[in-house]
């Protein structure tokens, strides 16, 4: 797996982590970004993306308008062109089997191509994992990632 890359997750993630809350595969054609590993368990953490840009934006700012900083979300324009929403509040840990493919446009693999908005995602999904760890929620529809993870982690 390439970090900052884009993939497509096996439908038998989403039926062995049964989690109501977790962005499902919308058949398919729901690329997941690969923003970091943690080496010392052999877990990815991948962010589920979003087309909704305006719903995520408006999120963005009203928090922002609160004085709120906004760790949550990240919305970027990517190599496609097209924006996208990153929502960092619903990543979830995955281990190497459950990656179906490489995201690919007209056969490309899809990067984060700008190492200025790789760095940023990272930095803010650091601190969402932190905070996630610590129990916070952000969301009544969080995906519970710590049971997704516990999970994993029992299957090594």
């Amino acid at each position: 797996m390439k970090k900052t890359g884009f993939y497509i997750i096996k439908d038998k993630f989403f039926e062995d982590m049964p989690d109501p809350y977790l962005k499902g595969n919308k058949a398919g054609n729901r690329p997941h970004y690969y923003c970091f590993e943690d080496t010392s368990i052999e877990i990815y953490w991948m962010i589920p993306l979003s087309s909704r840009i305006d719903k995520y934006r408006r999120i963005m700012e009203k928090k922002e308008k609160d004085g709120k900083p906004c760790d949550i979300l990240h919305i970027v324009r990517l190599d496609d062109s097209r924006e996208s929403a990153f929502l960092i509040q619903d990543m979830f840990p995955i281990t190497e089997e459950y990656i179906e493919r490489e995201y690919t446009i007209a056969g490309n693999h899809l990067m984060l191509t700008s190492e200025h908005t790789a760095r940023e995602v990272e930095q803010k999904a650091r601190k969402v994992i932190g905070m996630l760890k610590r129990g916070i929620k952000f969301t009544p529809t969080q995906p519970d990632v710590m049971a997704i993870l516990e999970k994993l982690q029992q299957r090594k």
